[in-house]
């Protein structure tokens, strides 16, 4: 096979995949750049999820109409100038490639008028070539329109998401952007419907509660500017949540150095690491973090979209970080926490049928409402529950549960079973006949709810109606994303409506037994479905049941009572395919009388005078 040079235009296409992969990309690009120019307001407008047209709209300093054409050719940048301009980047851009780059997959025309200038010029291009240009009345600053992304390589079109999911890909991005620059203001708009607006004050405590929310911005604590004693212009400032007010994944951690939006791994672990002792354990804080590091100790040119650096001295930034953390959550008084904060407490709780649940002297259950409908009830707190452990997630039988069917067929049961007690706090120990059981209690009980949830059953008229409707408040980027799986959330059981600008109402959940759910839980349930999509081959349908199934059920290392270990052991000798977790993971390990004896070296079940000792 001969070596070849590649077509030019092959070529472009080939280096714009590694810099555009999907919509987000192209407006991550052109907002760095309005913010290389100076810009003080930066408006962003998305059609068909940016598929069909993105436009970004600034007031910085403009471009010369012959500086159009050489915006569009690659390696061209006003950032650099010789070989050592490598070692002290301050712009967010340098490379030259991100405008060859989107105009090589797309159709773009760009107006810009410089400061000063009487007119604007205007450049149209397709696939990278100049198709016209012509001069015309303009604000000043620069206004970018890209259209048809991918409609010259549909091999990338086809891999895109739907226009929600590539939207909450754009408005997650510009959150990082906005805490990254709070001097700015920002506007983003989807189909003329405004979604995220910063008033660009310098104030980031304010930018955090324009895309978090009131509740989160009034827990946050600041961190002092913190320089370091070894190098000077190393430092680090920002807000950090206080600790009752965690998430359960890093998505919340925002780390952002020389006003670049990064991920940097050391920064996170120095970052938990000043929360060690504070948060429980799989919870982690919300933090946005502003580090200035000279230039010198940094390299930014080790990612294609420049989404990671490497530090020259990391055990330095560690050190800084985890002092400054440390020292903010030591500094008496520590704030505490807000009559009016109750969306993430872990005492507000959503009971579920059939499992009550403790709280102070009093256990709620369902009891038939007019209606039809189930509301909620205090009731004194039954017999059973006297000798039950402290833990504040119970499983136990309602004393008025009806007598149970007998099992369907496919279910677990063979023959009668006695629980024989816990193991690791995770595992019921069981004996069956002459087989010894290993049930993994949150495997087991993630089937049983996963059965549960089929439509049929789980929209039925007769799911909890919450006599107080509870309220979540939700990153602005999540928005749509979670507009999107409404229908699914209903097919569920879950009657989830809007509530202002990003917020949502839950005024039902699902019939069907399972843990108690505060609103952290549900938003946890929310984060993941946001933010992954359904394995290959899987509709989104199964993709919600089986999360929805899988964050409801007890977890590993949650100590049970014998009560509620009981009652998950009926529920689920009662459950079709319940030897499986929705995922596929085995819910059960069976050890048969002989395999015992064979490891213990027994000789034989009969005429063996060992097996009596």
């Amino acid at each position: 096979m001969t070596i070849k040079i590649l077509d030019p235009r092959i070529a472009e296409k080939i280096a714009a995949g590694e810099v555009i992969e999907n919509p987000a990309s192209v407006v991550k690009e052109l907002v760095e750049n309005s913010l290389d120019a100076g810009a003080t307001r930066i408006e962003i407008r998305i059609e068909g999820g940016g598929k069909k047209r993105i436009t970004v709209i600034d007031d910085g300093f403009g471009m010369a109409p012959e500086e159009l054409p050489l915006a569009f050719q690659r390696f061209a940048t006003s950032k650099l100038a010789v070989l050592d301009d490598l070692n002290r980047i301050i712009t967010l851009g340098f490379r030259g490639e991100a405008l060859p780059s989107i105009a090589a997959v797309s159709r773009v025309t760009i107006t810009s008028r410089p400061r000063g200038a009487l007119a604007a010029a205007r450049l149209s291009l397709e696939g990278g070539q100049i198709t016209a240009r012509e001069e015309i009345g303009a604000p000043e600053g620069t206004a970018v329109e890209v259209r048809d992304l991918f409609y010259n390589t549909p091999g990338r079109l086809k891999f895109l998401r739907s226009d929600p999911v590539e939207l909450g890909r754009i408005s997650a991005l510009l959150t990082g952007l906005v805490l990254a620059h709070p001097e700015t203001a920002f506007i983003l708009a989807s189909e003329s419907k405004q979604i995220i607006q910063t008033a660009g004050d310098g104030n980031l405590l304010h930018a955090i509660g324009a895309l978090y929310g009131h509740e989160c911005a009034a827990v946050m604590i600041p961190l002092p500017e913190r320089e370091s004693e070894q190098v000077p212009g190393l430092a680090v400032t920002g807000f950090i949540a206080a600790p009752h007010y965690h998430r359960p994944s890093r998505k919340h951690i925002t780390t952002i150095i020389n006003g670049r939006v990064v991920r940097n791994f050391q920064v996170i672990a120095a970052l938990e690491r000043g929360y060690s002792g504070f948060l429980p354990r799989q919870r982690y804080p919300v933090a946005v973090l502003h580090l200035r590091i000279p230039p010198h100790l940094l390299d930014v040119n080790v990612h294609p979209a420049k989404a990671e650096v490497r530090f020259a001295r990391p055990d330095l930034i560690v050190e800084l970080v985890y002092k400054a953390v440390r020292a903010a959550l030591h500094k008496p008084p520590l704030q505490s926490r807000p009559a009016g904060n109750r969306a993430f407490e872990d005492d507000v709780r959503v009971p579920m049928p059939g499992f009550p649940w403790r709280k102070g002297r009093q256990v709620y259950m369902l009891e038939p409402a007019d209606s039809g409908a189930a509301v909620l009830t205090p009731q004194a707190e039954p017999e059973t529950f006297a000798e039950a452990p402290p833990a504040e997630d119970h499983l136990a039988p309602s004393t008025s549960c009806a007598e149970a069917p007998p099992p369907p067929a496919g279910a677990a049961a063979i023959s009668p079973s006695r629980l024989i007690g816990q193991f690791l706090q995770s595992y019921l120990v069981v004996q069956r006949g002459e087989e010894l059981l290993l049930i993994d209690q949150h495997a087991a009980h993630e089937r049983i709810i996963y059965e549960s949830l089929v439509p049929e059953k789980a929209s039925r008229s007769d799911a909890i109606q919450l006599t107080v409707p509870l309220e979540i408040e939700l990153p602005l980027h999540w928005r749509e994303p979670v507009k999107e799986l409404l229908p699914l959330l209903s097919e569920m059981g879950y009657k989830l409506e809007p509530f202002g600008d990003n917020s949502f109402i839950i005024r039902a959940m699902p019939f069907a037994s399972g843990a108690p759910q505060t609103a952290a839980d549900f938003y946890a349930l929310l984060e993941e479905l946001v933010e992954a999509a359904p394995a290959p081959g899987e509709s989104r349908r199964e993709q919600v049941r089986k999360t929805v199934a899988c964050h409801r059920a007890v977890k590993a290392h949650q100590p049970l009572s014998t009560a509620e270990m009981e009652a998950l052991l009926k529920s689920w000798e009662e459950t079709p395919g319940a030897t499986y977790c929705p995922h596929g993971r085995p819910a059960v390990i069976s050890f048969q009388r002989e395999e015992l004896e064979k490891g213990f070296r027994r000789e034989g079940r009969t005429g063996n005078k060992h097996e009596r000792r």
